[in-house]
């Protein structure tokens, strides 16, 4: 049965490492996900200032629009003020004067705070532009080194499970599937057993059973975690252990 551990611990590695690559493979893109929601973030707020830059402009027009009718309707005033014959007519004529260039103040300042108001969600905005274009640089860089990083994990995925089928194929069916199950479960199948504790589940096995790792007569399973075990003195002798003699 040794034969059959030292398989089923070869495989073991093997799977570990990929594993391992895998793992690594599947957060390095996670990397990038701070920089996205920044970008989400950026551009949201971005479209925000273009759409109320775009509603603010609409405004202007139509105040501009509304101070060309005001200032048309100050000229005819003043010609009603210049036609005007009675006291009562200036009089009349005089106030709309006053009326109309009051509302063409009004309105002269109100469009002076739109201009100010649109000056500064263009800066807003094009700060803005700025940082959502250098985001998406440092992105696509980012996007490039990945890419390049996962292209080489996969090969160092695919060395590393050079020659897996071909150990998998010489290992009994049944300690395979046992393995399979155990591996797709538990993470690891194969545990060593130290100073008669489970390296598994950290558990203590029953003497007889440590006996009978003793003798690697046949593989045994941790009563606990189930995990294929073995006891490493037995596999690994230490290398200062007196040969029988």
């Amino acid at each position: 049965m040794k034969d059959q551990l030292l398989l089923l611990l070869q495989l073991q590695t093997i799977d570990s490492k990929v594993r391992e690559l895998a793992a690594v493979m599947k957060t390095a893109p996670a990397r990038l996900e701070p920089a996205r929601r920044d970008l989400a973030k950026l551009e949201s707020m971005l479209s925000g200032e273009k759409q109320r830059l775009g509603e603010t402009e609409t405004w202007k027009k139509q105040q501009e629009a509304q101070l060309e009718r005001e200032q048309d309707a100050l000229r005819s005033a003043k010609n009603k003020l210049q036609a005007s014959k009675t006291g009562k007519e200036y009089n009349a004529a005089s106030r709309e004067v006053d009326s109309k260039r009051k509302a063409i103040s009004d309105r002269e300042a109100e469009l002076k705070k739109l201009n100010e108001t649109i000056a500064q969600t263009q800066a807003q905005a094009t700060g803005h532009d700025n940082d959502v274009a250098e985001i998406k640089r440092q992105l696509a860089g980012e996007e490039e080194s990945i890419a390049a990083r996962t292209a080489s994990l996969e090969a160092d995925i695919q060395e590393a499970s050079r020659g897996r089928e071909e150990l998998r194929a010489r290992i009994e069916p049944e300690w395979l599937r046992i393995y399979d199950r155990l591996s797709a479960g538990k993470g690891f199948a194969v545990a060593p057993v130290i100073k008669g504790t489970c390296q598994g589940c950290h558990m203590k096995v029953p003497p007889q059973l440590a006996n009978t790792l003793a003798r690697m007569e046949r593989l045994e399973v941790c009563p606990r975690c189930a995990r294929i075990i073995y006891r490493k003195e037995v596999l690994d002798p230490p290398a200062d252990a007196e040969p029988a003699g």
